[in-house]
């Protein structure tokens, strides 16, 4: 499972000499990222006009065969809307502010949803616990499945060590919530009610590109039937502060919030404001618990203090070292 679902970044490692062109000198030359999309949304599209969904008893999805302008098609059914939503590559070559992978292709990307979720919507940075199964675009090769579930991270640190998705996977976990409830069965594991699910198909600019992984080609487009079954909210550098409170401007990317300016956004650095003071010193104080002991604890996050005559918590501003 690890194998399919990591992320490949380098665009330049593992590659499938088969899918790549060669230029004069003999060097590999990668396909240009707009035209491989252009060429897997067509191939995606045909097979939304000329498949339907189809699930046993069990809930198990499978896709039947269809007439193109049939009304019972992915493309044209009610009962689950095709949906899409426009998306960039957020995968990152390195983690830092600039480090996001070179592409500037933005990704029209088709889903249904079988179920919303009864549980909370999950950041793109939070631990995310789903099962899945994947096809390629003949829609009947499987060519990984995970039915108990997995916890993922974004991005992998040493404090969010989980396995990392592909862009495409993980950015559509946003369209769907959690599980309402997680509970224990007799036998000592675990079910859950009310998960969200949907169905994805993802372009190869946001999955594998062209790297041949498993059963799936360079420059393959993909399907995901994904359930997402809970969330954990993640510090990813031990600062003291949960990563979703570093979101400074308040954009929804975490990456480009950077107050120091060192290159390390700020969710990622262990010192936001580069004053040699670490942010987990700076929100940490002093109290007296009920035996008289004094002990340390740390702020919450919104129980921070200013900088006296600042306006900014005190772990953001140069000028409380």
């Amino acid at each position: 499972m690890n194998r399919i679902l990591k992320t490949f970044v380098l665009a330049g490692f593992a590659l499938v000499a088969a899918n790549c062109k060669k230029n004069d000198d003999g060097a590999i030359q990668v396909r240009d990222r707009q035209e491989v999309y252009d060429d897997d949304k067509s191939k995606i599209e045909t097979f939304l006009k000329t498949k339907a969904l189809s699930f046993d008893e069990n809930g198990n999805l499978s896709f039947e065969d269809i007439s193109e302008g049939n009304s019972g098609s992915i493309w044209n059914q009610q009962e689950y809307p095709l949906q899409s939503v426009e998306l960039k590559n957020d995968a990152y070559t390195s983690q830092t502010v600039t480090g996001r992978i070179k592409d500037d292709v933005t990704y029209k990307v088709y889903y249904v949803i079988i179920n919303e979720g009864g549980g909370e919507h999950a950041k793109t940075i939070d631990d995310v616990y789903t099962k899945y199964t994947g096809f390629l675009l003949d829609g009947v090769t499987k060519f990984d499945q995970n039915d108990y579930g997995f916890w993922s991270s974004y991005p992998q640190t040493r404090y969010a060590s989980n396995v990392e998705l592909i862009s495409g996977y993980r950015q559509i976990l946003q369209q769907i919530k959690t599980a309402s409830d997680i509970y224990e069965n007799p036998d000592g594991t675990y079910g859950f009610n009310n998960a969200g699910r949907l169905i994805v198909f993802i372009p190869s600019g946001l999955g594998y590109f062209n790297t041949a992984t498993g059963a799936v080609g360079g420059y393959t487009p993909i399907i995901f039937d994904i359930s997402l079954i809970m969330k954990k909210e993640v510090d990813h550098d031990n600062d003291g502060i949960l990563s979703k409170y570093e979101d400074i401007n308040g954009n929804g990317n975490f990456w480009d919030d950077d107050t120091d300016g060192d290159g390390k956004p700020d969710f990622l650095d262990l010192d936001d404001d580069a004053d040699g003071k670490t942010t987990r010193e700076e929100i940490t104080y002093e109290t007296v618990d009920e035996s008289g002991n004094v002990i340390k604890k740390l702020y919450e996050f919104d129980q921070i203090p200013n900088c006296p005559g600042g306006t900014v918590k005190k772990h953001l501003d140069k000028a409380c070292y």
